[in-house]
């Protein structure tokens, strides 16, 4: 079956609240096995079972403290509260049977101009699986209207993000003192925006970026490039970040790729010390 491109604006584009797929009740059971016509326990190993249907999510360790989805997306909800942001949309959908999350919320009200026509707003990334792939995380980025592209990264200009391992309750306090520093950064991402909206592109530059830093990747990327013939730096990210928005196979591919893109254009073309 052919899969089509992940469009990652459409995690911004909808408000899902409580009941969507995210909301699920999940439990830890003893894991067992038939061994010599016995059923045996097997030591130090528990699953991750959907109470809803019964499906088994994940095996882990008997250390693993579950914490639910819904757990994570009440605390940065009860967060949020004291800041005074709303509207707030968001986008929360799961995928491996729900063992996987991942959420996107937006602040309008707290959205910048870059440029005359060109104006974005802070947003966050939240994961979190019950498979033990991913930590509970939280990412600031950016989401710039004009083109729906979206920039989610940890470091440099992004303030990187925080994260807690499955250790049981969520320190709500601590959440909104990080929610709010991490959106108070907002205010840099823009100056440096800003900053490469002035700073013309070195075409050495931008060519080690992509064959050295983004190695990997299709001619597409490359081909974008050159088809845009991008002339300042900021509009080089452009392309990339769009590329990572509207052209990958799934959401964790784009989410990773958005990191390394962010990640790298600070280190290549860094923010001035003013």
């Amino acid at each position: 079956m052919t899969r089509h491109p992940v469009d990652l604006a459409d995690h911004l584009n909808r408000t899902v609240i409580r009941g969507h797929p995210a909301d699920f009740p999940v439990s830890l059971v003893p894991v067992d096995c038939v061994l010599d016509g016995a059923r045996r326990p097997i030591p130090h190993r528990l699953a991750v079972v959907r109470n809803d249907t019964g499906e088994p999510l994940a095996v882990v360790s008997d250390r693993y403290t579950l914490v639910r989805h819904q757990q994570i997306l009440d605390a940065v909800d009860a967060a949020l509260q004291p800041l005074d942001l709303s509207p707030v949309p968001r986008g929360i959908y799961v995928d491996r049977g729900g063992a996987r999350m991942r959420a996107v919320y937006k602040f309008p009200a707290l959205a910048q101009r870059v440029a005359a026509d060109d104006e974005i707003c802070p947003c966050l990334q939240i994961r979190n699986t019950y498979d033990g792939t991913t930590r509970i995380s939280i990412h600031i980025g950016a989401f710039r209207f004009v083109c729906t592209n979206l920039a989610v990264g940890g470091g440099g200009v992004f303030a990187g993000g925080f994260m807690a391992v499955h250790a049981g309750g969520i320190p709500i306090d601590a959440v909104t003192e990080e929610l709010a520093s991490y959106l108070r950064e907002f205010e840099r991402i823009v100056r440096i925006y800003q900053e490469w909206m002035a700073l013309a592109v070195d075409e050495d530059t931008l060519q080690r970026l992509f064959e050295e830093d983004l190695d990997g990747h299709p001619d597409a990327l490359r081909q974008a490039w050159h088809e845009a013939v991008p002339a300042t730096v900021y509009a080089a990210y452009n392309v990339a970040t769009r590329y990572a928005s509207h052209a990958m196979r799934s959401a964790r591919t784009a989410f990773e790729l958005l990191a390394r893109i962010n990640r790298k254009f600070q280190e290549r073309y860094p923010a001035s010390d003013n």
